[in-house]
């Protein structure tokens, strides 16, 4: 399992408005590999807010495979994507392994 988070940082009062963008899916659903996206908003420095987006794929080959297809390059490109570039001041991607799973409370 792979964790793919991408930390967007956001001009203050647009995180919202750029997580429905990323809530629309834009075809990554349908990879083979993706199990699951989740979106998480916080505070950043001041005058910012941090979107993580975070990805779950299957494995390091399906994640490639995404940010190789024309579906991904469509999502980045697609309406909305200029207008939203104007509020982030910068991302950074990061991979994680995943070492040790958790029960969930209702495994328990």
């Amino acid at each position: 399992m792979l964790v793919v988070t991408n930390t967007i940082r956001i001009k203050e009062g647009y995180g919202k408005q750029i997580a429905e963008r990323f809530q629309q899916g834009r075809g990554v659903q349908e990879m083979p590999g993706f199990v699951r996206l989740e979106l998480w908003l916080g505070k950043g420095n001041e005058g910012e807010e941090e979107l993580k987006v975070c990805t779950v794929w299957e494995n390091e080959e399906a994640f490639h495979n995404w940010t190789s297809s024309e579906s991904f390059r469509n999502a980045h490109r697609g309406p909305g994507a200029s207008e939203s570039k104007q509020y982030m001041l910068g991302a950074s991607l990061n991979k994680y392994e995943l070492l040790a799973p958790l029960k969930e409370a209702s495994e328990a």
